[in-house]
């Protein structure tokens, strides 16, 4: 979940695709050093986090996991530490990989005069455990390009599916976000100068709760190595996100759909 806007659908879209395949596994698929799902996928999402207007674009869909310990998916490249360790299925991972969420001020004449904060590189871990009839997901991450926010997020989810048939498959994730100072000032804080320069007063975004949600997931199996899916991601700005004068909307939702190939 994520994966919460720009970043949002090709985030959430790759966790659609690992939820689909980690709950089918083939048996042929048994012993195999690479496993996964490629794909394709069209998204609708807003521009930018509290945008007002949606941006169309195409997504890749790649979840792959290589000796069931390295992986590259929307997380980016890294490594599991443990991998479905105990009655819990435990997983713990590390990872090093490429944040898509951005606001530019060409997305909107209305952010002339506020600094762009780009797209750039981030480092993550995250861990993954059952509960019950939950997976439960929580993962921080860490912006490390000088262009981009620089900041830190959690987010914690549960994943609740179930399968419907032999070919449809159904889930819901309610997640949280939360981000420090410098994620909250660089996408909702207007500073001194960059009042001065457009038409928004000075705002001081610090951290806390950015934004609570849920994202609906759905595929259906055409063959047993092939589907299609439909995602619709929802959520709710809080806190300082929400009361920001760059928060043209603090209802964000995002769609995506494709077709999907496992392997």
């Amino acid at each position: 979940m994520s994966g919460p806007y720009k970043i949002s659908l090709p985030f959430y879209s790759a966790l659609v695709l690992a939820a689909l395949y980690g709950q089918q596994v083939f048996a042929d698929e048994t012993g195999r050093d690479l496993s996964g799902v490629i794909g394709i996928g069209l998204s609708s999402a807003p521009e930018f986090s509290g945008s007002d207007e949606d941006e169309t674009s195409i997504i890749p869909i790649i979840d792959l996991t290589w000796r069931d310990r390295y992986f590259l998916n929307e997380r980016g490249l890294g490594f599991y530490a443990l991998r479905n360790s105990g009655p819990q299925n435990l997983s713990l991972g590390f990872s090093v990989g490429y944040d898509f969420n951005e606001r530019l001020a060409e997305d909107d004449a209305r952010l002339t005069g506020l600094r762009d904060v780009e797209a750039g590189a981030f480092i993550s871990a995250h861990m993954e455990f059952q509960v019950g009839v939950a997976a439960v997901e929580l993962e921080i991450n860490h912006g490390i390009s000088s262009d981009g926010h620089e900041g830190t997020r959690a987010i914690v989810g549960a994943e609740f599916g179930r399968t419907v048939g032999e070919r449809l498959q159904l889930s819901a994730k309610p997640f949280l976000v939360w981000s420090d100072a410098s994620y909250a000032s660089a996408f909702y804080g207007v500073s001194g100068q960059e009042a001065a320069a457009s038409s928004f007063t000075a705002y001081d975004a610090g951290s806390g709760f950015e934004r609570v949600g849920i994202e609906l997931q759905a595929s259906y199996s055409l063959t047993p190595r092939t589907g299609l899916f439909v995602s619709v991601e929802h959520s709710q700005l809080l806190g300082d996100a929400k009361d920001s004068p760059i928060s043209f909307d603090n209802a964000q939702t995002g769609i995506s759909t494709g077709v999907f190939f496992r392997f």
